[in-house]
């Protein structure tokens, strides 16, 4: 395999990332011009995850014996129908469902084997370099995708129409690029028993120093952009739409510029990594409480760079520990698994606004606060795994 084959299956993330993460700002637009409900705009923005989940799983396992370049190839094609669909869909919103599920599917499909082909196309490289590759480009898709929605859907004609063509041409890029990259092999061999992937997802150091702290990596960056502007306001002198991806493209953006700095530590110290990440988490949680007690515009800026770091300081730290105690075979399951942990992130804001009914939202946040605080102490309690 050429020594930069991982650039193309990169890209190939980086594209899936962003049609994934693109809907956050439209959500905004979606009410202005078409006057979606609240509950029709979020419950779009959420069913994503349903093709997300079992897309993850089923692809980790059949990479197995099919490959991962056919479940990039299959990636790729659906988020070009989910980008499509959600082109076409702007009057019946039941196409917006379609398309938010066809593109989770699509996302899931990416994920695991894309980790898993990224740590084989990075062999003779510094042991964690696949993982770590992974997950810059999945966050950097991440990133684009809402910044880049946000920027259009403000300031040019058709919002709901360019917005998703740009993506379309990123996509079709990334699918002419990944669509030929050699594989060694069509597979690592006879797919996992289930119960063996259960067994090495319950092994001590995965739930030591995964388990617990997976769930942080969406959870902290989805306080950032998805709860504090609604308990501060927006910010001056920018238009809602904008704001909202700018803020996406700052939390997250953050990370993608920090993820790389961690390289050498990751790889002799993955569970310090995550311990600092969840110390970051513990700060930036803090300091979301105090903004919510004294709403001001600045707290906004500060809070998205403090929780984006967390982000991506917790990601590259369970991935890394995820490759170094992996074997090849199980790879793509561990990380779907890894992922799927991570998207229970998601549901820190619904529950932020459940316990928001009974009391102010500084108490739900301050909880979440003294959550990652003892999070942290225990993370930084445990021995580092032995692989």
């Amino acid at each position: 395999m050429g020594g930069q084959d991982w650039r193309r299956v990169a890209f190939a993330l980086v594209a899936a990332g962003w049609g994934a993460n693109q809907f956050a700002p439209m959500l905004l637009v979606y009410r202005a011009e078409r006057g979606l409900t609240e509950q029709s705009v979020t419950g779009i923005f959420a069913v994503y995850v349903a093709g997300l989940v079992p897309a993850l799983l089923l692809a980790a396992w059949w990479s197995q014996t099919h490959g991962k370049r056919p479940m990039l190839r299959i990636s790729t094609v659906l988020m070009l129908l989910g980008s499509l669909l959600l082109l076409v869909g702007a009057d019946a919103p039941w196409l917006l469902f379609v398309g938010r599920v066809v593109g989770g599917v699509g996302i899931g499909f990416a994920m695991g084997p894309g980790t898993a082909w990224l740590k084989d196309l990075s062999v003779g490289e510094l042991p964690g370099t696949g993982a770590r590759r992974a997950a810059l480009a999945l966050t950097a898709g991440f990133a684009l995708g809402p910044l880049a929605a946000g920027l259009l859907a403000q300031w040019l004609p058709g919002p709901l129409v360019l917005t998703y063509a740009v993506h379309l041409v990123v996509q079709a890029i990334a699918t002419v690029l990944v669509w030929n990259v050699p594989e060694d092999a069509r597979g690592d061999g006879p797919t996992p028993s289930v119960g063996r992937v259960v067994r090495h997802v319950t092994s001590p150091w995965f739930l030591r120093l995964v388990l617990l702290t997976a769930p942080w990596v969406f959870g902290c960056a989805s306080v950032s952009f998805a709860v504090m502007p609604s308990v501060i306001g927006p910010l001056p002198g920018l238009p809602r739409v904008a704001a909202a991806g700018a803020l996406a493209g700052l939390t997250l953006g953050t990370s993608v510029l920090l993820q790389p700095s961690m390289k050498r530590w990751a790889t002799s110290h993955p569970g310090r990594v995550t311990g600092l990440g969840m110390g970051v988490t513990a700060v930036g949680m803090g300091l979301a409480t105090a903004a919510s007690l004294a709403p001001a515009w600045w707290w906004l800026p500060l809070i998205a760079v403090e929780l984006g770091s967390a982000h991506g300081l917790v990601l590259v730290g369970c991935m890394t520990t995820v490759e170094l105690n992996t074997p090849s075979e199980l790879m793509a399951a561990t990380t779907a698994v890894t992922y799927c942990l991570t998207y229970i992130g998601f549901l820190s804001p619904w529950v932020i606004a459940v316990l928001s009914l009974v009391g102010p939202p500084w108490l739900a946040l301050a909880a979440g606060a003294g959550i990652a605080l003892v999070t942290t102490v225990w993370v930084a309690a445990q021995r580092a795994p032995t692989g």
